[in-house]
Formats: structure tokens, sequence, C-alpha cells
């Protein structure tokens, strides 16, 4: 049983990467003794999607299904699936909260598109979480998993990760997400292109974003298993001390076997900073 946060809104099913089925999930979750747990699956949708000089590599993958490019034709799928954790949650007696990992673009008319598919599903919260770099405009997308190889020069590396950061406060600006997820995610994937303090500034503008909009940050205990460390890093999470931003412990698990893993290491390391608010639903 856990004796440390007993719950976690980051988590994927088989509905979109994970690996098991949402009973699944919910059935580990009970052994380990959550109190409740929120399935986020991933919303990823930009308008030239297949047009991105990722996808050659993206549609090779197993779950190339959770990369779309409108909005009007997964949205039949996506209320069945708020649908089905609705009943299982009356099934098994257990708190679930429906919830989405969203992609936030910028490109001209990607919001209103997103709050109108949104307004026509049954959730209780959305989570900021971007994997893919864009360019000024947002009309092109990278991801981050092909960046290096995709975008050698280093001027343009330093200016689609600046555009990043960018994007993710007006994310936070939008008021549209309970949470920023894996903040620094990139430094898997950015080599030396990405150090907390050639990015210092950028940074700096979304924690004070998320200060003034009272949005959680996600210490995510998946930085361990695939960078070595927490996301988001030591360095962002002293910022995040001296601004009293609220956090949530996510394990951003995609198989039953990662549900609180390693949640007493995030909890040690929030000590250590003097982290005290924590997001509850």
């Amino acid at each position: 049983m856990l004796s440390v946060q007993n719950y976690s809104y980051h988590n994927h099913t088989d509905f979109s990467d994970g690996i098991d089925s949402l009973i699944a999930m919910v059935k580990r979750a009970k052994e380990i003794g959550f109190a409740e747990l929120g399935i986020s699956d991933h919303l990823i949708v930009h308008k030239n999607m297949y047009q991105s000089p990722s996808w050659a590599d993206m549609q090779q993958k197993s779950a190339a299904y959770i990369y779309n490019a409108d909005f009007k034709s997964i949205l039949d799928k996506y209320r069945y699936h708020c649908d089905e954790i609705r009943r299982l949650s009356r099934s098994e007696n257990f708190k679930l909260y429906v919830g989405f990992e969203v992609d936030y673009f910028t490109y001209d008319g990607w919001e209103e598109e997103f709050k109108w598919f949104v307004s026509q599903l049954d959730y209780d919260y959305l989570q900021s979480g971007n994997h893919f770099f864009c360019n000024e405009s947002c009309e092109k997308i990278i991801n981050m998993a092909n960046f290096l190889l995709l975008c050698q020069d280093n001027q343009l590396q330093y200016k689609y990760i600046a555009q990043h950061f960018s994007i993710l406060k007006k994310a936070v600006e939008s008021r549209m997400f309970k949470f920023l997820a894996h903040f620094d995610y990139l430094k898997r994937f950015c080599g030396n292109a990405y150090r907390f303090d050639l990015f210092k500034n950028d940074i700096a503008v979304v924690l004070d974003g998320l200060q003034q909009t009272q949005t959680a940050l996600e210490v995510s205990t998946k930085g361990l298993r695939k960078a070595g460390e927490l996301y988001p890093g030591a360095e962002i999470l002293q910022e995040t001390a001296k601004r009293d931003i609220a956090v949530i412990i996510n394990d951003d698990a995609h198989c039953a076997a990662e549900l609180g893993m390693s949640f007493d290491k995030a909890e040690a390391e929030l000590v250590k900073y003097g982290i005290t608010k924590r997001l509850k639903f």
C-alpha cells in the first residue's frame, strides 16, 4: 500500500498508446491503494499532421492512430471512451476522472476547433502535454523523437525550442488546463541543443504563467524511467518552489505496472525543495 500520494491523474490505456486496458489499470490502482485515478489518454490533432516531416516514422508506430488531422472524424470514438470510463467507474465503485492529454497548437483556428470538440464530450479535466516542435506559424510540426535527425542546424534548433516554450506559455494562459505535464520532456530528445541555462528566461515566463493562472505543474516520475531524473529537473523545481506553484505527482503510466512508480522518490524531492502545495481534484 502507498504511504505517499494515493492518486494519479496522468495515465494512458490502450485507447491511445497505453498497453493495458482500462479495467486492468483500475484493478492495479485498487491493489496499490489508490483512492482515485484520472485517465488522460492522448488528444492530438493538427491539420497538417500527415504532412509533418516526422510522419513517415510516426506511421510505423503501433499507436500511430493517436495522431489525427481533424476533430470531427474522431468525435464518436472519444465520446464512447468517455462513456466507457463512466460505466467502469460505476461498476467498479471506484472514482475515475475523465481527462485528456492535449497537444496545444497555435495555428489560426485550432483553439476554436478544439473548444468545440471538447464541448461535445463528458470529461472532467484537460492537461497540457506537447510532444511536437512547431515553426513560428505552427503550420509545420516535428515530433520531438525525430527532432535532432530532422533539424541539424543549431540556430534553427534554438528557434524551435524557444517557440516550444512560447506555446506552453500560451497553453497555460488559455486557462483550459488543470496542469502542465512533463514540462522539460524535450530534454530526452534534444541532446546538447537544450540546457536549462540556455532557456532559463523562456522557462521563467511559463512558470510565471502557472503562478498567475494558478495552474499546477506536474512532477512526473516517468522522467526517472526515461531520462534519469524527474520531469521537471532540479533547476525548474527550485524555480517552482520560489513561486509557490501547486504540483501534482504523476506516473504517466502506460501500463498497469507503472502506476504509483517512484512516488516515494518524487515526494522526497518535493520535501527537499520545500514544495508543499498539491493539486487534488
